[in-house]
C-alpha cells in the first residue's frame, strides 16, 4: 500500500506582507497555514496542499501581490517545495483548531468544530483555517472584529482590503439588514470573500467587488475599516473623510507599534480623532472618529 504524502510549501517573508502572501497560498489551493515567527521583520509561512503546486508560478503571485500593496519584491526572502509523509496528518492538523471566542459576542469555528457551537448565544462566524491573516487567529483581524463589535450598530458599512470577507461577514451578521460592502483589489480575494459569504449564509446581503477607495468618494459610510498596512493607509488618508460620515468611525490595523505614531498623525491631519487603541503583539488597532 502506498502511503499518502502531502505537499508544502514555505515561504519566507516580510512579517507586513503576511496577507499579501497568504491571499495567495489560499488562492492556490492550500489546505492550512503554519506561522513560525523567524524574527522581529520576518516570518515563515508553511502552507500545505494535495497536489504539488507550480513553486514558480506561486512565487510570481506573490511578488505581484507584495506590488499591489507597495511593497518590494524584496519582502520575499524565498519559496520552496517540500513532501510530507500522511501519517493520518489531516487528522492530526484539524486536531488543532477550536472554536475562537472573540469580545462578547462573536464565534469563529471550523466548519469540522461546528458542533460545538450549536448551543452558544454569540454570533457564529465560519471560516475555516486556510490563512492565517482571515481566520480570526491573527491579531490584526482579532482587533478588528473586536472594535467591530464595539462600535458597529448599524447603517453602513465599507470594509477596505476585505481579504477572505470575515470583517463584512460579522459585520452584516451583527447587524442584519444594513449594507456592508467589502471591496480588494486581489480579484483572488473577492473570489474567496465570496465562497466564505455563501458559507456563512449572507452572500445575498454583502456586496464585494474588486474596486478602490477612491471609487466610493461621495459615498459616505458610518464605518469604515481598514485591515491594510501603514505604507497603504497612510496614501490613503485625505481619501477618508470623503468615504467617513461626520461622527462617522474609522477602524485601522495591520500596523506595527513603532508604526503608530506616523498614521495616527496622517489621520489626525484629516480631522480624525483617536477614540481608541488596542495594542496586541507588536501590532496597534485603533478607533477613530471623524471630526469633520
Amino acid at each position: 500500500m502506498i502511503s499518502k504524502v502531502w505537499h508544502a510549501v514555505e515561504v519566507e517573508i516580510a512579517r507586513v506582507a503576511e496577507t499579501a502572501a497568504t491571499t495567495q497560498l489560499w488562492a492556490f489551493g492550500t489546505t492550512g497555514i503554519e506561522v513560525s515567527e523567524d524574527s522581529s521583520d520576518f516570518i515563515t509561512l508553511r502552507a500545505y496542499f494535495e497536489s504539488a503546486p507550480d513553486i514558480e508560478k506561486m512565487r510570481e503571485q506573490i511578488v505581484r501581490g507584495l506590488n499591489l500593496i507597495g511593497l518590494p519584491p524584496a519582502a520575499l526572502q524565498g519559496v520552496k517545495g517540500l513532501t510530507i509523509a500522511d501519517q493520518d496528518w489531516l487528522s492530526e492538523w484539524k486536531k488543532g483548531y477550536e472554536p475562537i471566542e472573540i469580545g462578547k459576542r462573536l464565534l469563529i469555528a471550523p466548519s469540522w468544530k461546528l458542533d460545538q457551537a450549536k448551543n452558544t448565544d454569540r454570533v457564529v462566524i465560519q471560516i475555516d483555517p486556510g490563512l492565517a491573516f482571515g481566520t480570526g487567529t491573527h491579531e490584526t483581524t482579532r482587533g478588528c472584529l473586536e472594535m467591530l463589535e464595539k462600535y458597529w450598530r448599524n447603517g453602513s458599512l465599507l470594509d477596505l482590503g476585505t481579504g477572505t470577507g470575515i470583517l463584512a461577514i460579522a459585520a452584516i451578521k451583527l447587524a442584519p439588514g444594513s449594507r456592508v460592502v467589502g471591496i480588494d483589489v486581489d480579484p483572488e480575494a473577492i473570489t474567496v470573500a465570496e465562497e466564505n459569504a455563501t458559507i456563512n449564509g449572507v452572500a445575498d446581503e454583502i456586496e464585494l467587488e474588486v474596486n478602490k477607495l477612491a471609487s466610493f468618494r461621495g459615498q459616505e459610510f458610518d464605518l469604515v475599516l481598514a485591515n491594510l498596512t501603514a505604507d497603504v493607509i497612510i496614501p490613503l488618508a485625505a481619501d477618508f473623510p470623503e468615504v467617513v460620515k461626520p461622527q462617522g468611525i474609522l477602524i485601522t490595523s495591520g500596523i506595527l507599534r513603532e508604526q503608530r505614531d506616523e498614521v495616527r498623525a496622517a489621520l489626525e491631519g484629516q480631522k480624525f480623532e483617536v477614540i481608541e487603541e488596542k495594542p496586541d503583539g507588536e501590532w496597534v488597532t485603533s478607533a477613530l472618529r471623524s471630526q469633520t
